[in-house]
This record gives C-alpha cells, sequence and structure tokens, in this order.
C-alpha cells in the first residue's frame, strides 16, 4: 500500500511541476518598513505598498488592497499559552515559528513534548507567503512587545523550514533584533533556498484547492490572497536577492543555534531523471515549449531536494546547511512527516533533539 501512495505523490509532484512551470514568478525585493509599527500596520502596510516601486507586483498589491481587511490581519502574530506565567521567570519562552503554506496548528505534534514538559510555550503566525522580511518585522514587533512588558523573560525560537528564515531575518538584522532571543533551533531550514520554490504556484493550488476540503471557492481564492501571492517563494529561489542578503550576515553573537536537516525524500535518482526527462519532452513537444523545457531541465538537474539520502523532500542538505553553526544534525526525516505525530523512532528522536535543545 506504501508503494501505491509514493507512485501516486510521484505522479503529484509531476503534474505540479508541470502547472507551476508555466505560470512561476520572478523575485523581488519590498520596500523598508518601520520596525516599531503594530502588527496590524505592518501587514496592512506590506498589503497596500505602492506598486511604483515595483511593476512585478503591482497586480499583487491591487488585489491585496481591494480584499484583505483588518478581521483577516488579526489572526497573526504571537500568541502564548493560557498557563505560560506559572513557569520560573528565569525558564525561557518556546515559540514555534510555522514554515511556508503551514500554521501553528499544523505543528502542534512537534510542539507536543515540549508541552508536555510544562514548559512555557507559544506560537507566532504570519502570512506565510509574504515576503520574509515583512514577516520578520512582524516577528520583531512582537518579540520587542512581549520584551517590553516581561523584561526578564528569554526566548527559544523552535523554527520549521521557512520559519528558521523569518527568524534569522529578525535575529540578526541590528534593525530588527528584539534582544531577548537566546537560542534559534531550526528544522529543515533552507538556508541557501529550495528549487521547489521555482514550483510555488503548484503548492498554492495543493495548499488551497487540492488538499483542503473546507471552504467554497470564493473562500479559497480569498484566503490564497491574505496569506500572500508569492513573494515568500520569489526569497525562497536559490540566488534570491534576499537570501544574498541574509547569508551576508553574520551569526548572531547571543544566539545559540541548531539545525536538524533531513535525508528522508522519496525518490531515487534515477527515478528523478525519469521524471525530469518525461515531463521536458512532453513540454518540449508544445508549441513554444522548447525554452520552458530547456529551464525547467535545468532546475530539476539540481534538484537534490527530492533524492534519498540528499534532502528531505524540500530541502537540500546542501542547501540548509549554514556557515558557522556546529549543532548541526543530519537525520532520515521527511520535511512535512518530520511536523506531524511521530509515527517511528526518528520523528521521536528529532522531537528529543528539539526538546533537549529548548529547555
Amino acid at each position: 500500500m506504501d508503494g501505491i501512495w509514493r507512485r501516486i505523490g510521484k505522479f503529484g509532484l509531476t503534474a505540479l511541476v508541470a502547472v507551476s512551470i508555466l505560470f512561476s514568478s520572478a523575485g523581488a525585493s519590498p520596500p523598508q518598513r518601520h520596525h516599531d509599527l503594530a502588527p496590524e500596520e505592518i501587514l496592512a502596510q506590506a498589503a497596500l505598498s505602492s506598486s511604483a516601486e515595483c511593476e512585478r507586483y503591482r497586480a499583487r498589491n491591487w488585489l491585496r488592497q481591494k480584499i484583505i481587511c483588518d478581521s483577516d490581519l488579526s489572526r497573526y502574530g504571537l500568541r502564548l499559552d493560557d498557563n505560560w506565567r506559572a513557569a520560573p521567570a528565569g525558564q525561557p519562552v518556546i515559540i514555534l515559528v510555522h514554515g511556508y503554506n503551514s500554521c501553528p496548528a499544523q505543528n502542534v505534534a512537534l510542539m507536543k513534548p515540549i508541552c508536555q514538559a510544562q514548559l512555557p510555550c507559544g506560537t507566532f503566525a504570519y502570512p506565510n507567503d509574504h515576503t520574509v522580511q515583512d514577516s520578520a518585522q512582524l516577528l520583531s514587533c512582537e518579540l520587542r512587545r512581549f520584551a517590553a512588558r516581561y523584561p526578564e523573560r528569554r526566548v527559544v525560537l523552535v523554527c520549521h523550514s521557512l520559519g528558521g528564515l523569518v527568524a534569522r531575518a529578525c535575529v540578526e538584522n541590528p534593525l530588527y533584533d528584539p534582544g531577548n532571543v537566546e537560542r534559534l533551533i531550526m528544522i529543515a531550514p533552507p538556508t541557501h533556498g529550495s528549487m521547489i520554490a521555482h514550483f510555488a504556484v503548484g503548492t498554492d493550488l495543493w495548499e488551497h484547492w487540492i488538499a483542503r476540503t473546507e471552504g467554497g471557492p470564493w473562500r479559497r481564492v480569498r484566503d490564497s490572497i491574505v496569506d500572500g501571492l508569492g513573494e515568500a517563494a520569489d526569497d525562497l529561489c536559490p540566488g534570491s536577492e534576499f537570501l544574498g542578503e541574509l547569508n551576508a550576515r553574520p551569526l548572531h553573537p547571543r544566539v545559540r543555534y541548531t539545525i536538524l536537516l533531513g535525508t528522508g525524500a522519496g525518490i531515487e535518482e534515477a527515478q528523478l531523471a525519469w521524471i525530469r526527462d518525461s515531463i521536458c519532452d512532453k513540454l518540449a513537444r508544445m508549441p513554444g515549449g522548447d525554452r520552458s523545457a530547456e529551464r525547467l531541465a535545468a532546475i530539476l538537474n539540481d534538484m537534490d531536494e527530492l533524492v534519498v539520502g540528499k534532502g528531505d523532500g524540500v530541502v537540500a542538505l546542501k542547501r540548509g546547511r549554514l556557515d558557522g553553526v556546529a549543532d548541526t544534525l543530519v537525520m532520515p526525516f521527511g520535511h512535512l512527516a518530520v511536523t506531524g505525530e511521530p509515527r517511528d523512532e526518528v520523528l521521536r528522536q528529532v522531537q528529543r533533539a528539539v526538546l533537549e535543545r529548548a529547555q
């Protein structure tokens, strides 16, 4: 039965790739924003920013201006568990930062051992497809507000995937650093991007139309606009301007870093080669498809993200490592599986490693 689902997954990936390659967007850098605004103001500025500064964002900003309202933005920000104040003042608050096309609710299992240890916990939610810089500013605003109210409390950030970049963009930028983060635990961070980001249209189709079961067509379209219109995917493409700026900064000298990387991708190199040749051949046969086929072939030739032993299905080992982080663990987990209920010893080991470092 597992073999059947693996084959279905591969055909699903093939479909997403075929759709995405026709509609993928180019990256761009967002305008700077004030770091001391309220969360709603930060998000509103991101939603309504002037399109004159970047022609490629014109349609996206117009859509936000017409559709997004304050109630849409109220779902984002820092949320702490009800009993977090009961913990000793010297104990850090552990905050989960979710990944791309995700939310705190989809990462509950990852935090369960931490909650069971009765450690003070919380979550940070952000529009997961806006620019990473916008999300980092929102995180900075929320952590600074927390630090002003509870100056004795330190913070540990447990981040999955894109959440690791959001956290780094916050603490490593002197303009955004809230000063109260003492540890950064990143699970499967796309430190140098992910080739999967080239197929972001396909992942959005999956999130709002294929995997989702509730809500009518208008609700799904609206939600896809509220959580971003592809800017995060632009930032995640290897070689993006955002990644260049982020990785040019030094690590925060007062933050302890941990990285957990997975090798549990589900495709062998020979299978990936078959997918590449099959899709590229079909694209090349379409009218005007030669250039798209060449571009897709170049991407798939460097798709270690999908290869067993080289990636976790979304992030490649070679693009997840960060120079200067000695506490880097490599384990055979899959990118999405690591956020769910631990069904094998590997996932339990991941949870134990996170708990040991978060305490």
